[in-house]
């Protein structure tokens, strides 16, 4: 970047960062196709809730493996992580939390949650509870380069194995029906981080 051409405040650098990380984000996001996206967001659904800690709702992110480990797990810049190569396949991700609520306060959280320039997708979730006792968990996601997905998966319990009942994936809110508005939400919640402050 030509000196003339710099940002000039704190601001304007971290604006420049936040766009380069989100154009970071679609490029590792153009290595996972459809069906991976779908898997990463069920598995992400799968693992937001455990026995320990229970969650009714909230949100999770998706990220890079290596920037996720520096970032969130605290890992020093130069740690050295055994990781597939960019040219061998889809990249290695990591999910985390990033906020619980309760599950009428899902949608508002889409509003105030921190979401990282980085995040390739983010992950809402809210559990109820199927007639024999067991756990449905409801999910909707959207990803940096704007695709959405919605997934319903039941479980007998918390540590039991999920089983997926229906996914959708698509570009369009309105495909999601009554998820639509939580998936445009989480939508505009990366394209704001993606701005910067």
């Amino acid at each position: 970047m030509p000196v003339d051409d710099a940002p000039s405040t704190v601001e304007a650098l971290l604006r420049t960062a936040a766009a380069a990380d989100a154009r970071d984000a679609r490029a590792v996001l153009s290595r996972i196709d459809g069906v991976r996206l779908v898997e990463l967001v069920v598995t992400q659904t799968e693992l937001a809730v455990d026995e320990a800690r229970p969650r009714p709702a909230g949100i999770d992110a998706v990220g890079d493996l290596a920037r996720a480990a520096i970032e969130v797990m605290g890992l020093p810049q130069d740690a050295a992580l055994e990781l597939d190569d960019e040219d061998l396949g889809p990249p290695t991700v990591t999910g985390w939390e990033l906020v619980t609520v309760a599950a009428d306060e899902l949608e508002a959280a889409t509003l105030t949650v921190a979401v990282p320039s980085w995040t390739l997708a983010l992950v809402a979730f809210v559990d109820d509870t199927t007639e024999d006792g067991g756990i449905e968990r409801w999910a909707v996601a959207a990803a940096a380069d704007g695709r959405l997905v919605s997934a319903r998966i039941t479980m007998r319990d918390h540590l039991g194995d999920a089983e997926l009942h229906e996914a959708v994936l698509t570009r369009d809110p309105a495909a999601l029906g009554h998820d639509a508005t939580l998936g445009a939400a989480l939508r505009a919640s990366l394209h704001d981080a993606a701005r910067g402050p």
